[in-house]
């Protein structure tokens, strides 16, 4: 039933695109293991019913991205995403999973965010000008002027809080980094926000991290973000919970 469903023929609307989406599927759930050598473009092309040139540049894609290699005179290789996949992968996990992570992706990420959204708002406290901090008390305004909480206004006024804050930090890979997480990091803040008793604490958390970014308190800067990083781990953690329980 599964090979049915992989291998029926593709829209042609969209025919690079739903070959790389389903080919990715096939991979992602262990259909084609690590090491193991997939058909022939040929051969694919027939699995998909679309032309060679399409599977070509599908599976192009695909090694950019890192599942899989291309290799001279032997084949395409299925690769171990955990040592070659790109950042791209990641949309690839999260679409594979129909937008829900896995338990220990998830967790990752939110490793991830502690990790380089501590150091970023330290390195802005240190670095940002004073546009920038405007730019930041500019958000916060826009935050408390939102006279109904919807979970995507909301979330995409917290997004560019915290990019803000990555842009002031004078590292140019911070903000390249989180905008690359943007899709994952909007669907985690669109179902953290559909509770909206959370938004004015934290306000009230953006608000003591601008004030030590504009004090230039490295130290003060750092904990406030790790404040209010936690603070978000822990009541998404509980809202999962709720929902998984209904």
């Amino acid at each position: 039933m599964k090979d049915i469903l992989f291998f029926s023929p593709i829209n042609p609307k969209t025919l690079k695109d739903e070959f790389i989406e389903r080919f990715e599927s096939l991979i992602l759930s262990g259909h084609f293991k690590p090491g193991e050598y997939v058909p022939s473009e040929r051969e694919l092309g027939e699995m998909f019913g679309v032309s060679r040139p399409v599977v070509h540049d599908g599976l192009r894609t695909l090694e950019h991205r890192g599942l899989v290699t291309i290799e001279s005179r032997k084949g395409v290789k299925v690769n171990d995403y955990r040592k070659e996949g790109s950042i791209e992968l990641l949309l690839s996990i999260l679409n594979y999973s129909g937008m829900n992570l896995a338990p220990s992706f998830f967790d990752s990420l939110l490793e991830m965010r502690i990790l380089f959204e501590v150091e970023a708002a330290g390195k802005a406290a240190l670095r940002g000008t004073e546009q920038q901090i405007l730019e930041l008390e500019e958000i916060i305004k826009r935050e408390k002027a939102l006279t109904r909480y919807l979970p995507i206004e909301f979330s995409t006024l917290d997004y560019q809080f915290h990019l803000s804050i990555a842009l002031a930090s004078g590292n140019e890979i911070f903000p390249l980094l989180l905008n690359s997480f943007k899709r994952i990091y909007m669907t985690i803040l669109e179902r953290f926000y559909t509770d909206d008793s959370t938004i004015p604490h934290i306000i009230t958390l953006h608000e003591s991290l601008a004030q030590s970014i504009k004090n230039h308190d490295e130290k003060k800067a750092k904990a406030d973000m790790e404040q209010i990083l936690v603070y978000g781990e822990k009541q998404l953690r509980n809202q999962l919970s709720t929902a998984s329980k209904k």
